[in-house]
């Protein structure tokens, strides 16, 4: 008997291994099936319960009526995105704190949201996709209402079809109230947020665009926030989602919103305070992006976007500068994710009525070189600097100097009654409290602007870098600044004016290093530049040609203007 019990033991023994190894074969496959999420049904990946949907798989033929264009109109990879299916499992791209940490919000009888999405040529999967993550990742007792403005789409039956399908999907099984909106001609994505905004009936309003992606708990941090003051505004972290593969990676909560003299984007890094961590919410100068969100009423008491600023382009810019001055805030919120495709360019042409050449088109994206436009092209950022920016719109003049020919049939008066009664503060005060790094690029420029010498103005050809004489009524010439510090005379390229040592003129990368600084340095003289490292001066003695000669106190050839000085020089 005893030899018998000890031959059963080892089969007992091979069984549980077995049993054991099988059990954990089926967690693996199940994990596996949880992790494939793209094209799971909503239902799968949701909290809502007992819900009809068997009308979700008609996403397909939805988006089977997508206009037929190449994937260059969309400037995002259209294939792939008809494939991803409506929704997918994102990566969560926020500090793993922030879903642990218990939330002070207010009841949603106070705290509900309006989100207005504007949208122009969007691609249908990529529209469908944006509303259903939201849907998906939004508590419902929060989402007052989806606004949707179509401005002036090609597609014409996109918004019946899309109203047919989000009531056959979501129309029993939500509250939610849905607008849907039709810009018959094209408006622009200011008209159209202003409209949705104006209709809005929920205590706070989202700007969201069309081809975004929502994670997993974006809302709750925000709203968080939002309760400290009714005048704050806040913007989640933008998690970038690339055009062509459409992957979704972690946006950089270190960088913070801010712009130029220019009145371009950038993005700015963000200083940690002694004992700040990444994942806490920070102010920014500017909102990183168009998606932010904040009370209705402040909104509208601010004015909504400038309603004089045409379809698209410095909106954010405007709005943001206003509610700084006006007694506002905005904040970044990292453990708020929201994906956005960031495209190359802006993907659309501008409506004839809305004049393209008088339009500023560009926001400046991290990674991407500023383009030469056409003096025309700068109406919006007039707006803004004859607005806000006080005396120091000179300093936007001087960089952008064609947009003083710019016709505007619009004064700021409006805005200075906004300002007074609103008891707003003055730009310097921006620069002092808010955004430091413009007012430091302002301090350290001792002459900024176009170069010029009689008729003509230093130019660095933008294909080769070489350096003539053009109009200075070209729309692109080379804006010029003077380092208040190393005496270094940059383009906007960062390409220095120097002197090489057979005393021919160079343009080349901006040194670091003391030595390559000394053969790029200058020297104010009257109007004259004198090289610090030759003591000779800058001279055109022939039509097309730079070189050093001896300095001349009366000669015009050596005689060379920045369209803006910052110092006076004997």
């Amino acid at each position: 008997m005893f030899t018998g019990r000890n031959n059963g033991r080892p089969r007992r023994c091979i069984f549980y291994i077995l049993a054991f190894l099988f059990s954990q074969f089926l967690f693996v496959i199940i994990l596996l099936r949880s992790e494939s999420f793209d094209n799971v049904p909503l239902s799968q990946q949701t909290k809502h319960d007992n819900d009809s949907w068997e009308h979700y798989l008609d996403w397909r033929e939805f988006i089977s009526y997508t206009s037929e264009r190449s994937a260059k109109f969309y400037l995002y990879n259209l294939n792939l995105s008809d494939t991803l299916g409506v929704i997918r499992k994102l990566p969560s791209t926020r500090h793993y704190s922030c879903g642990y940490r218990p939330r002070n919000l207010p009841p949603p009888s106070k705290a509900n949201v309006s989100v207005v999405i504007s949208f122009h040529n969007e691609a249908r999967s990529m529209l469908l996709r944006t509303i259903v993550s939201l849907l998906a990742r939004t508590p419902e007792d929060y989402l007052h209402e989806l606004i949707l403005v179509d401005d002036g789409s090609q597609d014409v039956t996109l918004l019946a079809d899309l109203k047919r399908w989000m009531g056959g999907v979501f129309g029993a099984s939500r509250r939610l109230g849905v607008q849907f909106l039709v810009n018959r001609e094209r408006k622009g994505l200011i008209w159209s947020r202003n409209r949705g905004a104006s209709l809005a009936g929920g205590h706070y309003v989202l700007f969201l665009d069309s081809h975004c992606e929502v994670n997993e708990g974006w809302l709750e941090p925000l709203l968080e926030r939002l309760t400290l003051s009714p005048q704050l505004a806040v913007s989640p972290v933008l998690d970038p989602i690339d055009p062509l593969t459409l992957g979704y990676r972690k946006g950089n909560e270190l960088l913070k919103g801010g712009f130029d003299w220019s009145l371009h984007f950038h993005w700015l890094r963000r200083q940690l305070a002694e004992k700040e961590l990444p994942e806490m919410p920070y102010k920014s100068p500017a909102f990183a992006g168009g998606i932010l969100m904040m009370s209705r009423e402040w909104f509208l008491k601010l004015g909504g976007f400038n309603s004089y600023l045409k379809i698209w382009g410095g909106e954010s810019i405007e709005l943001a500068i206003k509610l700084w001055l006006c007694g506002g805030q905005i904040e970044i919120v990292p453990c708020s994710r929201i994906g956005h495709i960031f495209r190359r360019r802006h993907a659309f042409d501008f409506p004839p009525q809305s004049d393209a050449q008088e339009t500023y088109l560009h926001r400046m994206l991290i990674g991407f070189a500023i383009p030469h436009f056409s003096p025309t092209q700068y109406s919006n950022s007039k707006i803004i600097a004859e607005s806000w920016l006080d005396e120091y719109k000179n300093m936007f003049y001087a960089l952008r100097p064609a947009a003083r020919r710019i016709p505007l049939d619009y004064t700021s008066d409006e805005m200075q009654q906004l300002s007074r009664q609103r008891q707003c503060q003055p730009f310097e005060w921006y620069l002092r409290h808010v955004s430091p790094e413009l007012r430091m690029q302002f301090e350290e420029l001792a002459a900024t602007g176009s170069l010029r010498n009689g008729d003509r103005c230093l130019h660095a050809r933008q294909k080769d870098a070489q350096l003539m004489l053009a109009s200075c009524h070209h729309g692109d010439v080379t804006q010029w600044s003077m380092l208040r510090s190393s005496g270094q005379l940059s383009t906007q390229r960062e390409l220095c004016l120097g002197v090489a040592s057979t005393k021919r003129i160079t343009l080349e990368p901006c040194g670091r290093n003391e030595t390559t600084r000394m053969t790029q340095r200058w020297l104010r003289l009257g109007t004259h530049l004198l090289h610090a490292g030759t003591l000779q001066c800058l001279d055109n003695p022939l039509r097309d040609r730079l070189e050093l000669s001896v300095c001349r106190p009366h000669a015009p050839s050596q005689s060379f203007q920045f369209a803006l000085e910052m110092e006076t020089h004997t």
